[in-house]
């Protein structure tokens, strides 16, 4: 069985330790001014030079040179996957240094196109007849990844008109959740809506995989929203979904969003069960969050959340000894005046016992 060309791409972009977005401001700070102006000239972008500092749009010209640059940009394109092809075919690492520069450089200008120059671009890609049909879609596929990463609304629209290009549902399937996910970052609701009305459409298409991406993107900004997402994508592992939730958490606002996010959403359970492994999976991540701020934001976020008896007991259950830690004292004292005394002593028997094991190993 092949392996996509795209995995290896997307590989190739997260090899770099860079979103696309933060490399393309890195690597504009990179580039010469001479290599600047003649990007901006393949775009159809000069400079007058009464004002350097001011970039002027051409008219006709400008456009017949973006139309150009958009040729231009697939002919490159196309010869990088040709070229990724055969040196994988050989044995070649493709996630080795020059294969990486070359594509981070194309993501580059790729990521400075409008809706209209990608939808050119992968027509440009759609219509070249050198191409073998997995190459093409590969292609195309990491295109629309690319303008969802910015415009995920536009990018579901191209795929919808694409998608009979993905004889491969499994490379369909990651073009599908990449869009989805990105836009569930910035809009929930839409993305939902999308979904709902585009599942029969797409069934095939639609994965667990998709969904748990939607719930993630969505915990970033919008925790609260992340947790209606689980009840109303009827997942099959809801607790890996959960977990996704709290590793989103990663300030004392985010975590107080999740706080809400989770009373909400344990309002809607049924299951006992569920209900006590919800609460104590998001608790411990909260608790493991909390300690990793120190104790002084904590106190702070645990007097503005106004825990309940069984939340706090969830929470003391969450806290684990960091070694080294300055605060381990002040959390045993925490744990004495938090929890009624029986509760207590246990926690700190244990929470000193896990100390000592630490300390003794670090």
């Amino acid at each position: 069985m092949r392996t996509p060309i795209i995995f290896s791409l997307v590989i190739l972009t997260g090899a770099a330790g860079l979103g696309w977005h933060s490399h393309q401001q890195l690597a504009a700070l990179r580039l010469t001014h001479e290599l600047l102006l003649a990007t901006a000239a393949q775009l159809g972008i000069t400079m007058d030079p009464a004002h350097p500092d001011k970039w002027l749009y051409l008219t006709n010209r400008g456009r017949l040179d973006r139309e150009l640059g958009v040729q231009l940009a697939a002919a490159e394109f196309i010869e990088f996957a040709k070229d990724m092809a055969a040196y994988t075919e050989a044995g070649g690492n493709p996630l080795a240094g020059p294969m990486q520069q070359r594509l981070m450089e194309f993501m580059d200008r790729m990521m400075a196109l409008n809706s209209a120059q990608f939808k050119a671009l992968i027509a440009e890609v759609a219509a070249n007849n050198e191409l073998k049909d997995e190459i093409r879609q590969d292609l195309i596929g990491f295109s629309i990844m690319t303008l969802a990463n910015e415009q995920p609304h536009a990018a579901l629209r191209i795929f919808g008109e694409s998608s009979g290009v993905f004889t491969d549902a499994q490379v369909g399937a990651r073009v599908l959740a990449t869009s989805l996910a990105c836009w569930a970052k910035d809009d929930p609701l839409a993305a939902l809506k999308w979904l709902r009305h585009h599942t029969g459409k797409y069934a095939e298409l639609i994965t667990e995989d998709t969904k748990l991406g939607m719930v993630s993107a969505a915990a970033i900004l919008y925790p609260k929203f992340a947790f209606k997402l689980i009840a109303e994508l009827d997942l099959n592992d809801a607790q890996h979904a959960i977990q996704s939730v709290v590793d989103a958490a990663d300030t004392p606002q985010q975590r107080g969003a999740t706080l809400a996010g989770l009373r909400a959403y344990l309002a809607t359970l049924n299951d006992a069960n569920a209900s006590e492994t919800t609460a104590s999976t998001v608790f411990h991540g909260l608790a493991l969050g909390s300690m990793r701020d120190g104790f002084e934001s904590a106190s702070q976020w645990l007097a503005n959340a106004r825990l309940t008896p069984a939340e706090l007991e969830n929470f003391a259950d969450g806290l684990t000894p960091q070694p080294k830690s300055a605060d381990t004292g002040r959390w045993i004292e925490w744990l004495g005046t938090a929890l009624p005394p029986a509760q207590a002593d246990e926690k700190i028997r244990g929470f000193v016992s896990t100390w000592t094991q630490n300390e003794c190993e670090a």
